[in-house]
């Protein structure tokens, strides 16, 4: 579509970056936008105007192009997201940025010069990215590397999933997890390990066929998991996409968004010279996704740049129904209370817990309460059908399941 940055980026003081990874803004139709190495005028006036990394707000246009409105940080230029002395070629690039519950994390890599990472770190800011506060550091050599680089994605079941790789761009991916509150401690983060299928503290890749991992971007859209990533192997940005993320990601296919070819050559998305990022717009779906894209000619230096991609065909590709794609079953839970119960924000009764007695559902009273929770989704979902229909069932429901279900349900079911 477009460049991203110089005369669209200079009124926030600077004009070159890359990278360019997104994540959503609160109570805003704005987003976060994270370059890497970026420089105020040109990559080619020295490291006086080196900054690493710095951000902005953006936001799309009525036509859908990506328009930078103002510095992410407070303030009326662009700085360093994180103040840091840089000496030895020293920088820190940005791995991924993500809005959990109205907190934005950003996850870092210490680079004494690119793919030398000397450890890694994760910030949080509560207020949109203006100031960043430490949350943790770790080692390079957490699972051998292969977390340096990472992007990460909440699930539907409240986990954070993370895909990661050494920032070596010549390894595989691997696959963790972690509940947003252990955020800042890497070692309860569990491993996918998928030679056996668990998670535990033993992690094996899910993609290793014909990859050498580079800049990821992992999103859930539409109900698919949306993996774009730069694979050194093939010198090209690729696209995967599955409803499932728990699997064997070298079974996926994998659509080509911008492929190396020469500097001589026009420019094109099947001549796209040394790519390399590959960030997924906030806003994008299946059918019609924008992805930003880094160019760097580290020959001549003349263009350093991110350029956004719009990507149309890809629910084709993947054969992916798009009408449906998104109309995910809606979870629904019913809990009741008595006057004199205790409402769920009352938690500061919680202590009393450990000196009462536990009671435990046996396996028979909770596969009965799983089967309740069938029950009464399908008749939410069929409304007035259920009624109809259910009546002509009932006798096949099992007890335990009928004395479950609260009174209004056997009502309808004229149990």
């Amino acid at each position: 579509m477009d460049d991203l940055l110089g005369r669209y980026s200079a009124h926030t003081g600077f004009r070159e970056g890359d990278l360019g990874i997104m994540a959503p803004l609160t109570n805003s139709d704005e987003f976060a936008l994270v370059f890497g190495d970026s420089f105020r005028t040109s990559i080619t006036k020295g490291k006086h105007q080196w900054l690493s990394p710095v951000g902005v707000v953006a936001k799309r246009n009525e036509d859908g192009f990506i328009e930078i409105v103002r510095p992410l940080n407070a303030g009326e230029r662009v700085e360093n997201l994180v103040s840091y002395y840089r000496a030895d070629n020293l920088t820190l690039i940005p791995s991924d940025v993500i809005n959990i519950d109205g907190t934005l994390y950003m996850q870092g890599m210490w680079n004494q010069g690119i793919g030398n990472v000397l450890r890694t770190q994760i910030w949080k800011s509560t207020n949109n990215g203006k100031t960043w506060q430490s949350v943790a550091v770790t080692g390079a050599d957490y699972i051998d590397g292969m977390g340096d680089l990472l992007t990460w994605e909440k699930g539907q079941d409240g986990y954070i999933y993370v895909m990661s790789t050494k920032f070596k761009r010549e390894d595989s991916v691997f696959l963790s997890r972690f509940k947003p509150e252990d955020i800042g401690d890497r070692y309860k983060w569990e491993l996918y390990n998928a030679s056996t299928g668990e998670w535990g503290n033993v992690a094996s890749p899910i993609l290793d066929s014909g990859v050498q991992a580079g800049e990821m971007n992992l999103r859930y859209i539409d109900g698919h998991w949306v993996l774009v990533m730069f694979n050194r192997k093939t010198l090209a940005i690729e696209v995967r996409i599955s409803d499932t993320l728990v699997q064997n990601w070298n079974d996926v296919p994998v659509a080509t968004v911008a492929k190396n070819g020469p500097w001589s050559r026009e420019q094109t998305p099947e001549n796209w010279s040394q790519p390399y990022g590959g960030y997924i717009v906030p806003g994008s779906h299946i059918d019609d996704m924008d992805i930003v894209v880094s160019q760097w000619n580290t020959k001549t230096q003349e263009r350093y740049m991110s350029t956004q991609f719009n990507v149309k065909g890809l629910d084709k590709f993947f054969g992916i129904d798009i009408d449906t794609a998104y109309q995910e079953p809606e979870a629904i839970m019913v809990e009741e209370f008595d006057a004199d119960d205790d409402t769920p924000d009352m938690q500061a009764e919680d202590s009393l817990l450990s000196s009462s007695s536990e009671v435990f559902l046996s396996s028979e009273d909770h596969s009965a309460l799983r089967t309740a929770g069938i029950v009464l989704g399908v008749l939410a979902a069929l409304g007035a059908a259920g009624a109809l229909a259910f009546p002509l069932i009932r006798d096949y429901i099992p007890e335990p399941v009928v004395n479950m279900l609260p009174p209004q349900a056997r009502q309808m079911l004229q149990i």
